[in-house]
């Protein structure tokens, strides 16, 4: 929050709190201070901050000291709430997104209760003492935002058929970098550098930066793919296409600072996947992939070469257009990390969309299934590049699976790859359709007696299935929860016996 308004909620509460406790009325105090009860108001609601002269006559009015009133020290009971402003939750919160104004929260919250302020205070605490304060708020936010919008949204692939067409991009499935790096320089005056990063052993992590300047200039890592550059590149039209302002420069998700900067990140790489992944042959493709008998990996790779894209691409495209023109609108997407010997699954990406089930456990620091497929196509990556370190192909796959204890089934499909920036990283990304009579009408080949079937679950710890050979830690969440469950069957029992 800028500092700005941070001193005028804080004026704002403080002056509420000292009129309420001097048992005074807005307009008595009006009168008092020679103040219109209107711009008391605005005051107190952290709308306005008034001048010396005007404060000094509300402290006189108050009977507190001047130095008092001013300090951005507040009352016991409001210091949840300035600990609260003082942090960067509210930052990653997309409160305007949702109508809802800051101030008015804050002068909701200063009325509540004492309760109600200690709950605000431990849930800080919880947010400081977690990596719910590295961006977490925001990113939750934006998954949720998206799954309320079915991960679709009409007018960004308006905006991206717009480009086309003005572009004459609009007839082509497979565009490359070279095409959209010349319109970025001609129309929107950007020089594109593919070699100064190289001179930067810091940067090599790095995909991309932009130097604004009288030309701005967008570094690319050398060892990015052309459909790697393409993307970048992509994105930098959309920033300009979309007159968008409020974005980071830097080509790294671990710079996006606020809710809106991640959700314009978000818009430019919806933009720039619409502008490779033409909507309507990507559909047509599909249907036909999803329309043969029998499961096959090598033709899911086919499928992915006709257009200039990366895996992850072909994936988040998938997710747009499912529910849109497939009917199929209740799956899961996850994106694994995982380097290479380390026994260490890193959830980096998710999303939810009409799913009862959650398989990757919110981010948990519990251990995910290994019997989930998003494991077994990294490890059977990881088993070949053991064998030869430079093999370079990518790990197909698809599982059958029930959650344990339920009716729900899905059928997941998943690639894993190498990483191209950081060495030793693996990673897959993997799709799970929850099966169901539109998923069987659609998808021929959901019952293909050669695809694996496997009952699964979230995370071992919560995990109940007996004898799991692939457990690598203990129940301990399940045990705990069985232990209240029988708990509260015991007390249902006492309370039966009176």
């Amino acid at each position: 929050m800028a500092k700005g308004n941070y001193i005028k909620i804080i004026f704002g509460l403080k002056l509420k709190q000292l009129r309420i406790d001097k048992n005074m009325s807005l307009s008595y105090l009006a009168v008092k201070s020679n103040l219109s009860v209107s711009y008391l108001n605005e005051i107190e609601t952290g709308k306005k901050y008034p001048k010396a002269d005007k404060i000094a006559t509300l402290a006189g009015a108050l009977g507190v000291n001047y130095d008092d009133l001013v300090s951005l020290k507040l009352f016991r009971n409001l210091a949840p709430i300035g600990d609260l402003l003082e942090s960067n939750i509210l930052e990653q919160l997309p409160l305007d997104h949702y109508g809802i104004e800051i101030n008015k929260l804050i002068t909701i919250m200063s009325g509540a209760s004492m309760q109600l302020s200690a709950l605000i205070a431990t849930f800080i605490e919880m947010a400081k003492s977690s990596e719910m304060s590295q961006n977490n708020f925001s990113r939750t936010a934006l998954r949720t935002f998206k799954e309320f919008n079915d991960n679709y949204f009409e007018e960004l692939e308006s905006a991206a058929k717009e480009f086309l067409e003005e572009n004459h991009l609009d007839g082509l499935n497979f565009i490359e970098s070279g095409r959209l790096s010349s319109i970025l320089e001609k129309k929107y005056n950007y020089a594109v550098d593919e070699e100064t990063t190289n001179n930067f052993p810091e940067l090599d992590e790095l995909r991309a930066a932009v130097v604004k300047g009288k030309k701005n200039k967008l570094f690319l890592n050398r060892r990015l793919s052309d459909a790697q550059k393409a993307f970048v590149i992509g994105k930098e039209l959309a920033y300009n296409f979309l007159s968008i302002k409020d974005r980071s420069y830097i080509y790294s998700s671990i710079k996006l600072n606020t809710f809106d900067q991640l959700l314009n990140y978000f818009k430019a790489s919806y933009f720039s996947t619409a502008l490779l992944i033409n909507s309507m042959f990507f559909v047509r493709d599909l249907e036909l992939f999803f329309n043969l008998p029998e499961w096959n990996g090598n033709t899911l790779l086919e499928l992915m070469s006709r257009y200039n894209c990366t895996t992850e691409m072909f994936f988040q495209r998938l997710t747009n257009l499912s529910s849109k023109h497939l009917g199929l609108n209740k799956f899961f997407f996850l994106r694994f990390n995982y380097e290479n010997g380390s026994n260490r699954f890193d959830l980096s990406k998710e999303l939810r969309l009409n799913t009862r089930r959650n398989p990757g456990g919110y981010q948990t620091d519990e251990h995910y299934c290994r019997r989930w497929l998003s494991i077994d196509t990294l490890k059977k990556l990881e088993a070949e590049l053991k064998k030869d370190n430079h093999f370079e192909k990518k790990i197909t796959g698809i599982l059958h699976s029930k959650f344990f204890g339920s009716e729900d089934e899905y059928l997941s499909i998943s690639v894993a790859q190498k990483g191209r920036l950081l060495e030793n990283n693996i990673s897959s990304l993997t799709i799970g359709f929850q099966i169901d009579d539109a998923l069987k009408g659609r998808i021929k080949f959901w019952n293909d007696p050669a695809i694996e079937f496997k009952t699964v679950n979230d995370t071992c710890e919560k995990c109940k299935i007996a004898d799991c050979a692939d457990r690598v830690a203990q129940q301990v969440s399940a045990e705990r929860a069985g232990k209240m469950e029988a708990l509260e069957t015991a007390i249902k029992k006492l309370e039966e016996l009176e």
